[in-house]
């Protein structure tokens, strides 16, 4: 019988330290051909978008879809997790907490293999729902982290993000008057936004730096000029041909001739050593971060087996 789980059951069993290892995992078997991801597709509604994606991890045993909508009062996530030996549905889960869960892991798998990871100081953008689970992939990644930097435009939702994540990570969070103040002398630079046209610019940047750019996964929406893009030595995504279809930055690029498709490395070959996450420790290096059901299913497996061994969800 397939098991429930809960937005409550999910964040009770699954931890950060898991989703980065999780993922790891899932795109090491994608680089050696053991996984399949299909990018996300989208259906454009009168009065909202349905959104849908898939993958297997057969070395895992598993494969499924995530699903959601997104309407004028809310968004809803749903992943279904099959057995790939005999396709048999396993478990039903509720996905907004997985979800953001992730797209902090997926941070922290680029943070390991394409930053400066003993640098004191990184700066954050942004102070919503995806923000809190960038920083704890910062803190979990950047074992002399003494500070997060933190800029979002709403002056009181900064402050009280930082005082809530100080607790929380037991690190920092030092809200910042402006965008550029923000990334000054930090090495790993997060962009967690709803920004709709470029918050971070090339200009501020500085040799060794390290952008995780996760905020758009749309044509309408970018945080990075394209000076940011073009000042990077390695530019990696989480799946290239998604990349070619929603990630704006990358695509304002390529079109003012500041950037070639055949420069997007998969992080999976960088996770395997296939291709260099950091040439030099002078390298700006760069993680275009869209979200792929790659990471959903790799994430809601291990969510699975730790929710059934604590006997946690509901038999359907």
């Amino acid at each position: 019988m397939p098991l429930f789980l809960t937005e409550d059951d999910v964040a009770s069993v699954l931890t950060m330290p898991d989703a980065i290892a999780a993922l790891e995992t899932a795109f090491a078997a994608q680089a050696q051909a053991d996984a399949l991801n299909l990018p996300r597709q989208r259906f454009y509604l009168p009065n909202g978008d349905l959104h849908s994606m898939a993958a297997a991890l057969p070395a895992l045993g598993v494969l499924g879809t995530k699903t959601y909508t997104s309407f004028a009062d809310g968004t809803r996530f749903y992943v279904e997790l099959y057995s790939a030996e005999s396709g048999e549905l396993l478990a039903f889960l509720e996905g907004n907490r997985l979800g953001q869960v992730r797209t902090g892991a997926a941070t922290g798998v680029a943070i390991k293999h394409m930053a400066l990871t003993e640098t004191p100081t990184a700066a954050l953008f942004g102070t919503g729902f995806q923000a809190e689970t960038q920083a704890e992939a910062l803190a979990a990644t950047l074992p002399n982290l003494r500070e997060i930097q933190v800029y979002g435009r709403d002056v009181a939702r900064r402050l009280e993000f930082c005082r809530r994540m100080t607790a929380l990570l037991n690190v920092r969070c030092t809200p910042k008057e402006s965008p550029e103040a923000t990334v000054r002398n930090a090495k790993v630079i997060v962009t967690a936004t709803s920004a709709r046209e470029p918050i971070l610019r090339g200009s501020w940047l500085t040799p060794g730096d390290f952008i995780a750019a996760v905020g758009a996964n749309r044509l309408s929406a970018r945080e990075l000029d394209e000076d940011t893009v073009a000042r990077a030595s390695v530019v990696a995504v989480d799946d290239v041909s998604q990349a070619q279809t929603e990630a704006a930055e990358l695509l304002f690029a390529y079109e003012r001739r500041k950037f070639l498709w055949k420069r997007a490395i998969p992080l999976s070959a960088i996770v395997i050593g296939r291709a260099k996450g950091r040439p030099d420790k002078d390298a700006i290096t760069l993680f275009k971060s869209l979200g792929v059901a790659l990471e959903d299913i790799a994430v809601a497996s291990v969510v699975y087996e730790k929710a059934k061994a604590m006997g946690l969800g509901r038999q359907l």
